[in-house]
This record gives structure tokens, sequence and C-alpha cells, in this order.
């Protein structure tokens, strides 16, 4: 049975950044989801949706797998956390910041 991606986890990736006041769009893909950042971008002046990392959950390993979208737009392995919410967490620590949030 494949839990995800569905709409319930959908909207807690969701929620988690609108609590932080931060603008994402949630998109699901196959076993995961791909989080897009909505920003201003002063340069451009226009708003810009940047895909910011990808969730992917492994359900052999009960696990959260986190991507990030190099500059040749390849998703990469950046670690797995045990829970939802550590993933999320670290695609906002300073640690990864040249990964997940370079315009926040």
């Amino acid at each position: 049975m494949q839990k995800h991606p569905n709409e319930f986890t959908r909207r807690i990736i969701h929620r988690f950044f609108s609590d932080r006041d931060i603008a994402v769009q949630v998109n699901a893909v196959r076993g995961g989801y791909v989080v897009f950042f909505n920003y201003f971008s002063a340069a451009e002046a226009c708003n810009v949706d940047e895909a910011s990392g990808r969730l992917v959950y492994d359900d052999g390993r009960d696990e959260w797998k986190l991507y990030w979208l190099s500059g040749n737009f390849q998703w990469l392995l950046y670690e797995q956390r045990p829970t939802l919410h550590l993933a999320l967490e670290v695609m906002l620590s300073e640690e990864a910041a040249n990964h997940f949030h370079k315009v926040l």
C-alpha cells in the first residue's frame, strides 16, 4: 500500500510553512512531495515559484528522504529523517540554507 502522497500530509507540510509566514506551494509527486517557495524577486521584478526541496517517504525504512535541486536540475539526496517534522525542520535550518532556501 502506498501511503504518500496524500492530501492530509500535503496540508501538514503547507501548514508547517504557513505557521512560519513562508508562502509555499506543495505538489504531490510519486512517493512524496515537492515544496515550492513563493517569493518576490527584486532583481527580476516579479513573483517567483522556485522548487526548494523534495520529500519522499521510504516505506521500507519508515523515514523521510530529503532531496535538494542542484544547479543542473537534478534531485540529490541531502539526508534522511525519521519523521516528517524533522525533515521539514532541516529545510529551514541554517546548515541547509544553501540547498533549500537560498532566498529566504
